[in-house]
């Protein structure tokens, strides 16, 4: 262990920094306590609102040479603004963010001979048993170079225990995978000062507009339970190339005057729907391409606002939702499960308080941001320890 008052470095590895669906990285971020992150990053996008971080970007450039180094990047891994970085840092260890990211991350941690932590989300582990590591360059190269990969790797993050057993499924000696499950701001997400008293309810559903989130499902589910009499207004966070799809299929299914699409919405204002909402459903599942979820950030927000979250049994969504008593959990595509559960909470108030106060209870005891980063960087120290061991490097 390093001294108490000493605080070691980190380089932080996501190429696109920083999509809003991928806000539980700025999270952590700002959570560190004993570690001072770099980000090294492509593309440094969304700056307004991801700030306070070090972020050194390949296309932060003079625009004369942006093309070239990011065009270069793209097809070698290779950035002089990475490498000065690196010879200068000093860094203890690099973390990256998906695996197929750690592609550009292994010349930096061969050359400088650093210890490599890989977060895995979801898509990343998914692709190596898919046919896009076939047709896809980047996934085909990340598929043929995934056991140096493991090799190179000192331990895999997996979000959830389904992601565990894929990547061993995938070669990755088993040794080197831990589930780590990201926490949240639970000072930022609280339940509502008083009680929520919407006269109709209010459900929400949160995320990109692909298949693994499942909407269509959750369209077809609201549409029985208004023809059983239910009485909702439901409210639809998201975008994406499937937009089109989806309006058409609410406008087929009758209920158009109950929906409302948002589009894309900052952070603070999910957080706010979520305030106003009484249920949240997730009917999250395995896409036709291998595509799935792992652990549903928002979900573990809703939960911690005091909503109870209607889910599937996929990825890591029965961690956060302990079925029948924080919320429910149905088969993927099972709208006759999700139609069931659904008319029930929108008939039982008192249910969904209950159910939504033991939600809260469940994030307090085991997704606490502060408790989970701080595990993070005991996994930084060990890693570090290892390989200075390995290395006969003294470990302070």
């Amino acid at each position: 262990m390093p001294p108490s008052n000493a605080r070691r470095k980190v380089a932080l590895i996501r190429t696109n920094f920083l999509p809003y669906s991928e806000t539980f990285i700025h999270d952590e971020l700002r959570h560190h306590q004993r570690y001072d992150a770099t980000v090294m990053a492509r593309q440094h996008r969304n700056a307004d609102r991801f700030t306070g971080h070090r972020v050194v970007a390949v296309e932060s450039v003079p625009a004369p040479r942006q093309r070239l180094a990011s065009a270069l990047f793209g097809l070698t891994g290779y950035s002089r603004l990475w490498h000065r970085t690196f010879q200068t840092e000093s860094f203890d260890i690099v973390h990256v963010h998906f695996g197929h990211n750690a592609l550009y991350a292994l010349p930096y941690v061969e050359k400088y001979d650093l210890p490599l932590v890989i977060s895995l989300h979801g898509r990343d582990v998914s692709t190596l048993h898919s046919r896009d590591r076939y047709y896809r360059p980047e996934y085909t190269l990340y598929w043929q170079r995934r056991l140096r990969l493991f090799a190179r790797t000192h331990l895999f993050l997996a979000a959830s225990d389904e992601l565990r057993d894929l990547i061993v499924a995938a070669g990755c000696p088993p040794d080197k995978v831990v589930v780590h499950r990201l926490g949240i701001d639970l000072k930022r997400f609280q339940p509502p000062a008083s009680p929520r008293q919407n006269e109709t309810p209010q459900v929400l559903m949160v995320g990109r507009f692909v298949e693994k989130k499942g909407h269509i499902y959750g369209f077809n589910a609201a549409a029985l339970a208004r023809a059983a009499g239910c009485d909702f207004a439901l409210k639809v966070v998201g975008d994406g190339a499937l937009m089109p799809r989806y309006r058409a299929e609410v406008s087929r299914l009758g209920i158009s005057d109950a929906v409302t699409f948002t589009g894309p919405l900052p952070h603070e204002a999910v957080r706010e729907q979520l305030l106003s909402s009484d249920i949240m459903l997730a009917p999250s599942v395995v896409a036709r391409n291998g595509d799935r979820d792992s652990g549903l950030i928002v979900a573990k927000e809703a939960a911690a606002c005091a909503v109870p979250v209607i889910g599937t049994f996929h990825g890591g969504i029965p961690d956060i939702i302990e079925d029948e008593k924080t919320g429910c959990l149905v088969p993927e595509r099972d709208v006759d499960a999700l139609t069931d559960r659904l008319k029930r909470l929108l008939k039982d108030a008192s249910l969904r308080r209950q159910m939504g106060t033991a939600a809260r209870q469940h994030m307090e005891k085991n997704y606490n941001i502060v408790e989970r980063v701080n595990a993070l960087e005991d996994i930084y120290d060990h890693a570090i320890a290892e390989h200075r061991r390995a290395r006969r490097i003294p470990t302070s």
